[in-house]
């Protein structure tokens, strides 16, 4: 897309550049582009459950968590979703145990035999309890910190667009909430960069590069 936007359609589309998920473009009779926004591709829904192994936990998860102040119910639905109560689980990407704690975070939180329920339940409840202080108890910031890192939280200022994060907050946030099912996303946005920068009569421009002369600002939205 090499030609510039007027400012009217910029005026339009600046406030969900960064934040939209699912944007499309056309251009119409009089030749300008114009940005619309569609619903996400998903299908149907999938029954969820919690595994019978999990009454053999309840206890701990909830003197656990009363001693750091986090809800036992989203402790009981994070652990199904991790590893179906499989205190011997272990990821592709070696997280561990029943809340597949990954090497660093378990050693981050004093874990040294991850495939102890308590020690396990133990500093996955820890790192709960400092993500719902950083995301200010934002349940599904802290669910997809949970899974793709705060950082990555951070960087995308929202649930990052992955789509095995999104599944994993519906899922999670589901069972939380007592449902029998969830909708599962299909297919996950694209990111799309472009340059913005405004010349010299006020009028912002967007480019697919950097213009010569000008100062551009990166910018990115997701189709």
């Amino acid at each position: 897309m090499g030609k510039s936007i007027s400012w009217i359609l910029a005026l339009l589309i600046v406030p969900g550049l960064l934040h939209a998920n699912n944007i499309r473009t056309k251009v119409d009779e009089t030749g300008r582009t114009v940005y619309y926004n569609i619903p996400t591709k998903v299908y149907g829904n999938q029954r969820i459950y919690y595994s019978p192994k999990a009454e053999d936990y309840i206890e701990m998860i909830r003197e656990i968590c009363a001693r750091h102040e986090v809800d036992s119910d989203l402790v009981k639905a994070v652990i199904q979703v991790e590893s179906n109560y499989q205190e011997r689980a272990v990821s592709p990407k070696g997280a561990m145990g029943l809340m597949q704690l990954m090497p660093a975070t378990a050693a981050r939180y004093g874990v040294r035999r991850a495939f102890d329920p308590l020690e396990n339940i133990e500093g996955g409840v820890k790192y709960i309890r400092d993500l719902l202080q950083l995301f200010r108890s934002d349940l599904e910031l802290v669910l997809a910190a949970y899974n793709a890192g705060e950082k990555a939280v951070q960087r995308f200022n929202g649930i990052p667009n992955y789509l095995e994060t999104r599944n994993y907050v519906r899922k999670v946030m589901a069972l939380y909430k007592g449902e029998t099912s969830y909708t599962v996303q299909a297919s996950g946005p694209r990111e799309v960069t472009y340059y913005k920068y405004v010349d010299d009569k006020g009028v912002t421009h967007y480019k697919d590069y950097p213009a010569a002369g000008t100062q551009s600002v990166k910018v990115s939205f997701y189709y």
